[in-house]
């Protein structure tokens, strides 16, 4: 489980360097969205003057627990995942049936368990635990030679739908539509029957009217309001015009560092966590956006590169699923910021204020830095 010394020389610097970059820049970014002068701030006995972003100093300190988390993930070998895999999916289903019984409700949801001074959510550990079970489902079953057939997607689908469902019932969109996306993503890489895949299709659409009027009525606002934005500016409409105006404020250079309108007088609602682009755009202006833009795909193309030289079909998989996470996230959140997508609150990965967050995507890219390390080794875990 240690991290072997013969391995450390494979260590893929570049992806733990832009991976420390991004959340880095996020932090700047926080501190300017959580600034409040007339604050009592946070104090240190250090610092001569209190930190005037309450924030700042909660995702400072996450990310520090996210550095853990990652060499956690870097010191765990294939193997281990491998052997863990169901153990840590059952495990989060208990974790996610727990919290629907006994978890924290917040802004209308059933989200979090309470740790003592820190509130976990099950849903962010549930994207991981999907990952690494369905890459040792993937990687084990006897593919046939045109692809998967829709007996065979049986247990792939349960394996989704399970967690699917119950992050569903919080109500959770957003991350169940994650866990869907990277589930049904790492199936398609492996392969599946043109047939069965317009048959899953077929499903799907014809699911969609009872998929709706299963939605929360909030649920259907946020959608409604994508096709006409004007038609409740003050309600539904608000935080997306909001955005907007915040991201074209910003024009190409920015207000500059704590200079943002629209943030610092508070007209941008939930500026720390699902809008904190908004924040970037404003302030940073296009060439900042575009720069954490090109650092998100540089980190995408560095998780992809060890995945494709990964002796081991079942690291493969997961460098691919986190790939997947990452993108997923990525794209709907900016595409919420800009009004091209419905609001569904997810978060821009290690960006956005949040502890589970930061510390499960740490841990994600922990385990990709770990796979790279060990790439050079035969893993027992799924070879093709």
């Amino acid at each position: 489980m240690l991290i072997d010394r013969r391995v450390i020389a494979h260590f893929d610097l570049p992806l733990f360097l832009v991976a420390m970059l991004i959340p880095t820049i996020g932090l700047v970014v926080q501190y300017s969205a959580g600034y409040d002068p007339n604050g009592e701030g946070v104090s240190f006995w250090f610092l001569s003057q209190p930190i005037l972003s309450v924030p700042f100093v909660k995702q400072l300190t996450f990310l520090a627990i996210g550095l853990v988390a990652a060499l956690i993930g870097a010191s765990l070998s294939s193997n281990f995942l491998n052997r863990w895999a169901y153990p840590l999916y059952w495990i989060t289903i208990v974790l996610l049936v727990a919290v629907l019984l006994f978890g924290t409700v917040s802004h209308g949801s059933r989200r979090w368990i309470s740790l003592g001074g820190f509130n976990f959510q099950p849903a962010e550990l549930a994207k991981v635990s999907v990952i690494f079970v369905l890459a040792r489902y993937l990687s084990k079953v006897e593919m046939p030679r045109f692809g998967f057939t829709l007996k065979q997607l049986t247990m792939p689908g349960l394996l989704l739908g399970f967690p699917m469902a119950l992050v569903m019932r919080q109500p959770d969109l957003g991350t169940a539509l994650s866990i869907g996306i990277i589930g049904a993503s790492m199936i398609l890489f492996v392969g599946i029957r043109p047939k069965v895949l317009a048959s899953v299709a077929l499903i799907i659409i014809i699911s969609g009217v009872p998929a709706w009027h299963s939605l929360y009525p909030y649920q259907q606002r946020r959608i409604l309001t994508l096709l006409d934005p004007a038609a409740d500016p003050r309600g539904s409409g608000y935080h997306v015009n909001q955005s907007k105006i915040a991201v074209g404020s910003g024009e190409l250079s920015g207000k500059g560092f704590l200079q943002g309108t629209q943030t610092q007088l508070e007209f941008l609602p939930e500026h720390t966590t699902d809008f904190v682009f908004s924040v970037l755009s404003e302030e940073w202006g296009f060439l900042g956006a575009v720069s954490v833009l090109g650092l998100y795909f540089l980190l995408l193309s560095l998780i992809l590169r060890i995945g494709l030289r990964c002796r081991d079909f079942f690291s493969s998989l997961i460098c691919f699923g986190v790939a997947v996470m990452l993108f997923f996230h990525m794209t709907v959140n900016i595409g919420m910021v800009l009004g091209l997508l419905p609001v569904v609150g997810l978060t821009l990965p290690l960006f956005s204020y949040g502890g589970s967050s930061m510390i499960m995507f740490m841990f994600s890219i922990g385990v990709v830095l770990g796979i790279g390390m060990r790439r050079f080794q035969f893993g027992a875990s799924g070879s093709r």
